[in-house]
């Protein structure tokens, strides 16, 4: 596809994305009176991905962005992105420029897409930085979907295991256990257990684990954004994936907005109302702050457990010789490698380790009705 035109640097915004500047002053009056009736139309992530995605096609391609945005908007799904796209072509038709100036446009992105989108446009190079944040996004859905297709085969199975066992424990067990210590009182027979451990009142497994399970989602409501972030990274097996993650999400959003020019202190604060860690999102202004005051990103990083140690010689690296989209660059392709490797290893001990506690049940329920079979042996054997 065909570039926008970048050899002249003082061309305007519009005229680099071929967008139309002003239309006929009757429409544009037309236009800023329905605007005047307008209310903010205010976009999720997801809504604003589909929105930049649209944008940065119609940049690729070198095609007037009102008349594009109006045909894109026959074909996305969603009343309010649908009107999200109407309205800023409208705007662009009444000679606004709502891609920059987004106080004046009643089309309301997240923060951190509002920069991209300014920060492409002001490098020339929008379609590929629209394209560079909507492939790192897309990666991480796609991370997450594998993920948990992985774990659900392992969930499944846990899932029936503990069903059956519940079955085994709370219904079936403590009526074979009454049945048969009825008998043994009857022939008073001298039993090698304790009967009163068979009279204790049964346990739900499912019950125990459904409430474990919902204490740990509600539980971070509670909790600082610090000791949430520590109880996550705590989780066995996928507490470093929450990690890993949380990390990959920070660099990936610096190095798209230093990639743009943008000062490290300025992209922290850019990218804070952004991130998917709370404790991040608490971190990166303050990060930001200690820049300002001379200090380099892999020192303030260096006195931070937050990030992981691995990747701070590729930080300083990049500071030292000036690549420093290219440190965070290297950082991510670690990062997610190492995202890639857990979530294989989840998938190789997933299944054996359920395979072992079905096993385990199996074994603890056979106990059990040997336990309980073997006096009545006993029992037909002197009777005969």
């Amino acid at each position: 596809m065909p570039l926008p035109n970048r050899s002249n640097p003082d061309s305007s915004v519009e005229s680099s994305l071929e967008f139309p500047v002003v239309a006929a002053q009757s429409d544009s009056n037309e236009d800023m009176a329905m605007n005047s009736e307008v209310q903010p139309i205010i976009l999720t992530d997801e809504e604003s991905a589909q929105l930049l995605q649209g944008i940065g096609e119609l940049a690729q391609a070198g095609l007037p962005l009102d008349e594009g945005l109006e045909a894109l908007s026959e074909e996305v799904s969603g009343n309010k992105l649908r009107k999200a796209f109407l309205q800023l072509a409208r705007e662009i038709r009444a000679g606004g420029n709502p891609l920059v100036e987004h106080e004046l446009s009643y089309v309301r992105l997240p923060k951190y897409h509002q920069s991209i989108l300014i920060a492409g446009i002001q490098s020339h190079r929008l379609g590929d930085t629209l394209f560079e944040l909507l492939d790192e996004e897309t990666w991480r859905r796609e991370y997450w979907r594998d993920l948990w297709a992985a774990l659900s085969y392992t969930l499944l199975l846990a899932t029936v295991t503990l069903l059956v066992v519940d079955l085994l424990n709370v219904f079936v067990m403590p009526v074979v256990q009454g049945n048969f210590l009825e008998i043994y009182e009857d022939f008073e027979l001298d039993l090698p257990f304790d009967p009163t451990i068979f009279k204790a009142p049964p346990v739900s497994w499912s019950a125990f684990f459904l409430v474990t399970g919902a204490g740990m989602l509600l539980i971070p409501a509670f909790l600082s954004a610090t000791q949430t972030a520590m109880l996550r990274r705590s989780i066995p097996l996928l507490g470093k994936i929450f990690w890993w993650y949380e990390t990959l999400d920070l660099t990936v959003k610096l190095r798209l907005l230093v990639a743009q020019n943008i000062p490290t202190p300025q992209a922290l604060r850019l990218a804070s109302d952004s991130l998917a860690s709370r404790r991040m999102a608490q971190l990166a202004p303050y990060w930001a702050s200690e820049m300002d005051r001379g200090r380099t990103l892999a020192d303030v990083w260096l006195s931070s457990m937050d990030i992981p140690s691995s990747i701070l010689p590729l930080i300083r690296w990049g500071e030292q010789s000036g690549n420093l989209c290219e440190a965070f660059e290297a950082a991510e392709s670690l990062l997610k490698d190492r995202l890639a490797m857990r979530r294989e290893l989840i998938q190789k001990i997933g299944p054996p380790i359920i395979t072992t506690m079905v096993l385990a049940a199996l074994f603890w329920a056979a106990i059990r009705m040997a336990v309980m079979f073997l006096p009545l042996i006993d029992l037909i054997q002197n009777l005969s």
